[in-house]
């Protein structure tokens, strides 16, 4: 749930530069904690993949009604989106729709799916505040205001720097935060986990604690879990890490690792035919190279991936490739501050000041 660390992260600066301010709107456990009050359920917005979202409609919509209800009878100053592109467009172009000012942290990933988007994008926010260094060109080529703010995640004081001492035995296994990634990856991790227990390795399921005692889960308990992945990342010899955020803050730790992800076939399906790029994983995406192993849909199969670790685990020229890329990465991303930075772009937006 890496959008919800990056919201109290931001909530966080927000409070520091602004004591009086009102936060209001949904979030998780992390940026409640932060003060956010919270309007609507968080979990049900915790879903991904187009059938996914699909099937769950009803309840999307449902909250999509009550935060527009918010908007429209609230007296905000602003909007802030941070992450879920799609339901968050629609609250953008309300708000504005209200005159109020609306904000996008972490822009959406149209330099994935294409400029079809733009013009949608445009109409939902003022200025878009960017966290990969390419986004800027990118954004301005369609016409859209954005500033580059850096990642939010070396705002992180464990991500300060590489981790390089590890657990030689150690292996990380990262399902996913969301119930259907557990339901799509638990499978090919678990036997990926047995094969790995069987050549000596110890494998460490990281689930969220809401969500590890599904029945999904069961089998996992006959492994070792982490219910959060930082010591994780800082320790093990390696890694097999589901496509997202994760595999960015995988690389940020120095964990060597492949990258994987499986969904339903008709979320595939569409993803395939709208993604534009390459790769997947950001630490390939960013540095425009194949650094990081990519096992997807039919590829993402237990032996296939048990291969790869294994060359991961044991070959130090692979290992060592992959930690100066990782090491690449950080030079690009624009240092620690990224939560700082896009605070006082919202205060001076809020200020009408130029905030280019």
């Amino acid at each position: 749930m890496s959008g919800d660390i990056h919201g109290a992260l931001l909530i966080e600066q927000l409070r520091r530069i602004m004591p009086d301010c009102m936060i209001e709107g949904i979030g998780g456990p992390a940026m409640q904690e932060k003060g956010l009050r919270s309007i609507s359920d968080f979990t049900s917005l915790n879903v991904s993949g187009f059938w996914e979202v699909i099937r769950n409609y009803g309840k999307l919509s449902e909250i999509l009604s009550h935060c527009k209800n918010a908007l429209s009878k609230g007296t905000y100053d602003a909007f802030i989106a941070v992450d879920y592109p799609g339901f968050n467009m629609r609250l953008g172009r309300h708000a504005r729709s209200l005159g109020i000012k609306s904000i996008c942290y972490i822009a959406p990933q149209l330099w994935a799916w294409g400029k079809s988007r733009s013009t949608f994008v445009k109409q939902s926010y003022d200025v878009l505040l960017t966290v990969l260094p390419f986004e800027d060109e990118f954004f301005s080529g369609c016409g859209i205001d954005s500033v580059f703010v850096g990642h939010p995640l070396l705002d992180r004081p464990q991500l300060q720097k590489i981790s390089m001492e590890r657990n030689s035995t150690m292996v990380c296994l990262m399902p996913g935060s969301r119930k259907q990634e557990l339901q799509h990856h638990l499978p090919i991790l678990i036997p990926l986990a047995d094969s790995l227990k069987a050549k000596q390795y110890s494998p460490v399921f990281c689930i969220p604690k809401h969500l590890s005692d599904l029945p999904v889960c069961k089998e996992v308990h006959r492994f070792e879990l982490h219910h959060t992945p930082s010591k994780l990342l800082s320790d093990a010899q390696g890694g097999c890490v589901k496509m997202g955020t994760s595999t960015l803050e995988a690389a940020l730790y120095g964990m060597p690792f492949i990258s994987y992800y499986s969904t339903s076939f008709v979320s595939y399906l569409i993803s395939k035919n709208k993604i534009t790029l390459p790769w997947i994983s950001l630490p390939n995406i960013l540095l425009n190279r194949s650094l990081i192993p990519e096992h997807i849909q039919s590829q993402a199969k237990p032996k296939m991936m048990l291969n790869a670790m294994i060359d991961i685990l044991e070959h130090d020229q692979i290992r060592n490739t992959q930690i100066e890329g990782f090491l690449e990465l950080r030079s690009l991303l624009g240092g620690p501050g990224a939560s700082e930075r896009a605070a006082h772009v919202i205060l001076e937006s809020l200020n009408n000041e130029n905030y280019q």
